[in-house]
């Protein structure tokens, strides 16, 4: 019995001595429990933000507009290239004669014209249609701008941009030299009657080109001239199967404003033969706005059509003729 006895009391001692080595605490321990936190972002996170490429943004869209083409409409209104004033400034008389238009031979009577007339008496200032470079200024008996020597007496000749030559003829006095410069404005000579001229009037061609000698290098002064107020122009093309121009006879009737009855009526011809670099076949300036009817024959009989003109613009108006 005494071993087993000792094996107890060894066991016993054991137990003993180990409790007596756990640590002892000042005092309880207390647990806490913390509230968790959530952080929300300020910003848009990386991956759910989206910034197209500039180049992958599809352009707004927006209509262009179509340009209005006088063969498929009635008429179209255009800028125009309106580069040159009258060259005549009131109380003197700025409007063209109707009786010997561009390109036209006052019904047979008279050589096809280069250029338009201001009937105006003698004396009268003439202007510089625009700026540039006197380059002639004499009397054309030794350098000829037409097949005849002495054709337009004292003539003035302009160089403008882009090759554009203004030719003023039959002065009784000239008041510039070669090679000055001139502004749109500026008197240059006085209306006479020298060269060819049967009475005192103003001859003025607008031509272009590298040589402004040439007879055949001229435009119509009326699709250059500058509207007067209130006015615009109107060109007329004939565009029939054989190239050759011909005179034609072309009534213009001007109506008044919201109704049909007539304030003017333009008796005038399509351009001669010997035109064919010219486009048109026809044009007016100073137009009044407002409604107008074209009509001329051709085989099919009358052809009429209503136009309009707007101020300071240029109303562009195509046939097919028969």
């Amino acid at each position: 019995m005494v071993p087993y006895m000792k094996r107890i009391y060894f066991l016993f001692l054991s137990l003993l001595l180990f409790s007596c080595n756990i640590p002892a605490t000042d005092s309880p321990q207390s647990i806490t429990a913390e509230t968790p936190t959530f952080s929300v972002p300020t910003s848009t996170p990386a991956f759910l933000t989206f910034s197209p490429t500039p180049s992958l943004i599809p352009p707004t869209p927006t209509e262009t507009p179509i340009p209005c083409d006088p063969l498929n409409a009635d008429y179209c209104i255009m800028a125009g290239h309106f580069l040159f004033q009258h060259p005549i400034f009131p109380p003197g008389n700025d409007e063209v004669d109707l009786t010997y238009l561009y390109a036209t031979t006052a019904n047979g009577k008279r050589d096809p014209h280069h250029g338009v007339e201001f009937q105006n008496a003698f004396g009268t200032p003439v202007h510089a249609a625009g700026d540039g470079t006197v380059v002639f200024a004499d009397s054309d008996t030794a350098t000829l701008f037409s097949p005849w020597a002495d054709f337009y007496g004292n003539v003035v000749i302009i160089r403008h941009t882009n090759q554009m030559y203004t030719l003023y003829a039959h002065l009784s006095a000239i008041l510039v030299q070669p090679g000055i410069e001139v502004k749109a404005g500026d008197v240059i000579g006085q209306v006479g009657a020298t060269g060819g001229a049967t009475g005192a009037h103003l001859h003025f061609e607008v031509r272009e080109g590298s040589d402004y000698t040439d007879y055949f290098s001229t435009q119509n002064p009326e699709l250059w001239l500058i509207p007067q107020e209130g006015t615009g122009a109107m060109s007329i093309t004939l565009k029939t199967s054989s190239e050759e121009k011909r005179e034609r006879p072309l009534v213009i009737t001007r109506y008044a404003a919201g109704s049909d009855a007539v304030l003017f009526t333009y008796y005038i011809t399509s351009y001669a033969k010997g035109f064919e670099q010219n486009a048109e076949d026809a044009a007016l300036n100073s137009l009044p706005a407002g409604r107008y009817k074209i009509a001329f024959n051709d085989t099919s009989g009358l052809r009429e059509r209503i136009v309009e003109v707007e101020a300071g613009e240029l109303t562009e108006v195509v046939f097919e003729v028969k």
